[in-house]
């Protein structure tokens, strides 16, 4: 399991090296967006290999589900730098390494990428682990990683 900063690093490079190969693609990576590629990944992960990608809750906030660690990071930022840096590059080799991690983060970055930050959080508003923990009224909801599994089982991943 990795540290949730790590997988965030890896959509920042992923996304970086993305903009400098295809001129179509020529926008900064949103801290939105960020949040539900992250959450997608997650997803996938409990649905495939039945176990965390990372090691922090999904928070069901206002607009879909947030990484509380990263939300911080990022704090007051729109948008996220593309300039790579010595640590966020590591972090993006070590985590390619995993050959499991790496298939579920191209798989989600590949599915997902291309949809706006606006796109992803109506998707994830329409989901069943976001609208069950927003239901549970609660200040700061937590996404259930059972019920995580179980929709992306049935509705997201073929296995």
């Amino acid at each position: 399991m990795w540290n949730a900063n790590k997988v965030a690093n890896w959509f920042l490079v992923r996304h970086s090296s993305e903009m400098q190969r295809d001129e179509a693609v020529d926008e900064n990576l949103t801290q939105m967006k960020l949040h539900k590629l992250m959450y997608y990944a997650q997803g996938v992960n409990l649905a495939v290999f039945s176990n965390r990608l990372f090691d922090e809750d999904l928070l069901a906030w206002k607009h879909g589900p947030v990484v509380r660690s990263v939300y911080d990071r990022f704090q007051g930022m729109k948008e996220l730098d593309v300039t790579v840096d010595d640590e966020q590059l590591e972090n993006y080799e070590e985590i390619a390494n995993d050959s499991n991690s790496r298939m579920v983060l191209e798989a989600v970055y590949e599915q997902y990428g291309g949809f706006s930050a606006g796109q992803l959080r109506n998707m994830t508003h329409s989901e069943k682990p976001w609208i069950e923990a927003r239901d549970s009224g609660e200040d700061s909801p937590i996404l259930d990683d059972d019920t995580i599994e179980q929709y992306f089982k049935e509705n997201i991943v073929e296995l």
